[in-house]
């Protein structure tokens, strides 16, 4: 399977050299000009690996820390690799967090050798990451992350709703899953938590959140002692938000 590779950056020729990269390993798509817009959709569709340009302009006015926060809500981090014309961003990259840290203009060799170092990682971590096992007894059923559209709470079980129409029952509470899932899951209600990665639909008015999942939709509750985790989740999936009131 190949790696999803998103990069960040307004510079030209970085972007022509990896338009012109040839790896199998890897697809690459671009996010030149509007960061919010970028950061929605890296929410909802997380690359495997995330090229990020320290010279762009929103970095240099704003820093880091809108993107910090945009990959705190991941649930599998991806592989950061900072580049910049220069070292100054260097131990700025390091405190965020980068893997690597390269100096253009790109060298082909070492952008070769930074992914290569990598690859094999997110491999093995991809097989970690994506699912979770809920054991009864000597039963072990696995279940993809990104199939799960919420949970909700059913005295001490547990009922996970998927994709598909499908769900699962879990003997744990929900606490229990509030403590175990990533961090793209919010407690939006005492009986529910959500898939940030899910949501459709935010309506402040009914209270509810929605999701699709091919022709069906689901809607859930959210209460006012959780509205706060409601609004951390409207202010990072609507970062390109736009108004259709007049």
């Amino acid at each position: 399977m190949k790696l999803k590779c998103s990069v960040i950056s307004r510079d030209l020729e970085v972007i022509r050299f990896f338009q012109s990269f040839d790896n199998s390993n890897c697809v690459f798509n671009f996010y030149p000009f509007d960061l919010d817009s970028a950061y929605n959709t890296i929410i909802q569709f997380p690359p495997s690996i995330l090229i990020v340009d320290f010279d762009h302009p929103v970095f240099k006015k704003s820093g880091l820390k809108p993107f910090e926060e945009i990959i705190s809500y991941l649930s599998n981090s991806p592989i950061l690799i900072g580049i910049s014309s220069t070292k100054n961003y260097a131990y700025e990259a390091l405190k965020a967090g980068f893997n690597d840290y390269l100096i253009t203009p790109l060298k082909e060799l070492e952008i070769r050798k930074s992914l290569l170092k990598f690859q094999n990682k997110i491999q093995v971590e991809r097989k970690d990451c994506e699912m979770i096992c809920l054991k009864s007894y000597s039963d072990y059923r696995f279940l993809m992350i990104n199939e799960i559209l919420f949970l909700k709470a059913d005295n001490n079980t547990t009922d996970i709703f998927l994709k598909k129409e499908k769900e699962v029952t879990a003997f744990k509470s929900l606490g229990y899953f509030e403590r175990k899932l990533p961090k793209c899951f919010f407690r939006i209600h005492n009986s529910y938590i959500i898939n940030a990665t899910a949501v459709r639909r935010i309506n402040y008015n009914k209270s509810l959140l929605f999701f699709e999942d091919g022709m069906h939709s689901f809607s859930v509750p959210f209460s006012r002692t959780y509205k706060k985790n409601v609004d951390d989740l409207k202010d990072i999936l609507g970062k390109s938000d736009i108004s259709l009131s007049s």
